[in-house]
């Protein structure tokens, strides 16, 4: 009767090694699955706004009526103004196709409402004639302060309680781009001549925001 108690114990002891050693095993196998996991995960985006700004009086859009002919490389500013709106001139077979935007002025006044461009410095082109509109612009300088790429296309801003505005959408049409770690990206907004007061920014679930001044 002793020997088979003896021997129950011997079996039951030998089962806890067993099962000790399972858990053990166990344990080290959950415990490496989790490193990898956290190894293999996506770094959280990181980013912050820098600075918020409105623009009042600036250009926000340009129409051109007739691109005349004869043009060279050259630039264009307000006709009779001393502001600091300037673009380049994008040409094609001598006629003017487009502009390549410096910058879009501010301060200038809303009568008139439309305002026209002249070619700065010597030009051999003729009947060039570029109509502009002025209003408020939104500036945002967004900064990626993270160590993994920010796309645009995957980045939302909301100004006061307007409708989200997708960070490739700027005043210069749909253009994706990325933003790099480290990186600045101006973002560009027509705000409809409405004066903004704040900006939420939401990148992969986080969202910060700031103040317009």
């Amino acid at each position: 009767m002793g020997s088979v108690a003896v021997g129950a114990m011997v079996v039951g002891t030998s089962l806890l090694v067993v099962f000790a050693l399972a858990m053990a095993t166990l344990e080290s196998q959950v415990e490496d699955s989790i490193a990898q996991i956290e190894a293999t995960a996506e770094p959280i985006a990181k980013f912050s706004i820098q600075n918020a700004n409105n623009v009042d009086g600036a250009v926000v859009s340009f129409t051109i009526n007739d691109g005349g002919t004869g043009y060279s490389p050259g630039q264009v500013e307000i006709n009779g103004s001393a502001g600091s709106f300037l673009a380049n001139l994008q040409i094609s077979g001598g006629i003017v196709t487009g502009l390549e935007v410096l910058n879009y002025g501010s301060s200038y006044l809303y009568n008139p409402s439309l305002y026209f461009l002249e070619v700065v410095g010597p030009n051999t082109g003729t009947n060039l004639s570029i109509s502009v509109t002025i209003g408020k612009l939104v500036f945002a300088n967004i900064t990626n302060d993270g160590s993994t790429d920010i796309n645009t296309d995957f980045s939302w801003l909301f100004i006061d309680s307007n409708a989200p505005i997708n960070l490739s959408s700027g005043i210069t049409g749909y253009s994706p781009d990325t933003i790099f770690p480290g990186e600045t990206f101006e973002f560009i907004h027509d705000n409809s001549n409405s004066t903004a007061t704040r900006v939420a920014l939401t990148i992969d679930g986080r969202t910060i925001a700031a103040s317009v001044n």
